[in-house]
C-alpha cells in the first residue's frame, strides 16, 4: 500500500501581523516633539514635529519632510500615518 499526497486547493500561508505599537511622544525642547517607537531592540526614532514660524513641520524617521500643518496634532497624525504605511 502506498500513500499519495493529495494536493490541497489552497496552499497559502496566513501571515499574522502584530499590531503596530503606538508611538511615544517626547518634547525635549520648546516647539519640538519627537516620536519614538518601542521595538525588541530598544527605542526607534519615528519622526518629529517642529514649530517653525507658526507652522508645525513634520518629518518621518528617515528625515523625509511630510508637510507643514496648522496644528501640532495634524503634524503628529502625519507621522503616525507614515509609520503605519
Amino acid at each position: 500500500m502506498s500513500l499519495l499526497e493529495i494536493p490541497r486547493e489552497s496552499m497559502t500561508q496566513h501571515v499574522v501581523e502584530a499590531a503596530p505599537r503606538r508611538l511615544r511622544w517626547l518634547s525635549p525642547a520648546s516647539g519640538l516633539w519627537v516620536a519614538m517607537r518601542e521595538t525588541q531592540a530598544g527605542d526607534d526614532f519615528a519622526g518629529f514635529v517642529e514649530l517653525v514660524q507658526g507652522e508645525f513641520r513634520a518629518h518621518d524617521g528617515q528625515g523625509t519632510f511630510l508637510g507643514a500643518f496648522a496644528s501640532r496634532e495634524a503634524g503628529r497624525d502625519a507621522i503616525e500615518g507614515a509609520t503605519r504605511g
